[in-house]
């Protein structure tokens, strides 16, 4: 072996060992959600849990604030929409606990299992809508975010409670609709933890992982 070659072949050798080693990204893993973990964007709380569809395991993301509460079903994987359920208002006389209209979706809106940056794809689905005051059911199509880019993993550094953190590749994606968009960030385990809606390049109204209750 030349000199020339030993010297490029140890060179590479010593650039590899010296390279640090980056996790890679997986686009799936970033809808994953950890029953038990709550935590509050500073005016809601989103707590994970447990729940049952249909007879299967699911997970139910509870979002409350103002007195007001929802929750989100997906499946296992947390990228299938299962139902959207709204809450009574205990401020108008309602029953904070008790659903009053559930949303129930066959086919459910889905998130692939992968996607290269820059990808872009649709969420859609439909089902029917269960008005629990009026006793009524009613088809429904998924009126959600449906036009997904990939936009890609992204390192992104919040602040919670006062003090600096960084949630690991993260899913940055972005949506568009009418003559908006939204882009959106995903961690595993938590859901989404970052909003950001934009009207042209006027930013609307943004909110992101401010505090964490348990995890």
């Amino acid at each position: 072996m030349s000199s020339v070659l030993l010297r490029t072949t140890l060179a590479l050798g010593l650039s590899a060992i010296a390279a640090p080693a980056f996790a890679a990204g997986d686009f799936a893993a970033c809808f994953t959600l950890t029953p038990g973990v709550s935590w509050s964007n500073g005016s809601e709380t989103l707590s994970i849990s447990e729940a049952t569809v249909a007879g299967e395991s699911a997970l139910a993301v509870t979002t409350s604030g103002g007195g007001v509460s929802s929750a989100t079903v997906h499946d296992r994987s947390g990228r299938q929409l299962l139902a959207e359920i709204r809450y009574g208002i205990a401020a108008w006389g309602g029953d904070a606990a008790a659903p009053v209209m559930t949303d129930t979706f066959d086919p459910a809106p889905t998130f692939p299992a992968t996607a290269k940056p820059g990808e872009r794809f649709t969420v859609t689905g439909k089902g029917e809508r269960t008005n629990h005051a009026q006793d009524t059911v009613t088809d429904l199509e998924f009126d959600g975010f449906s036009d997904y880019t990939f936009v890609g993993y992204e390192d992104l550094d919040v602040e919670i409670d006062f003090k600096p953190r960084t949630f690991a590749n993260t899913c940055h994606l972005t949506t568009t609709f009418e003559d908006g968009r939204a882009e959106v960030w995903y961690a595993p385990g938590f859901g989404r933890i970052k909003f950001q809606r934009y009207s042209g390049d006027s930013l609307l109204m943004s909110d992101e992982i401010s505090s964490i209750v348990n995890e």
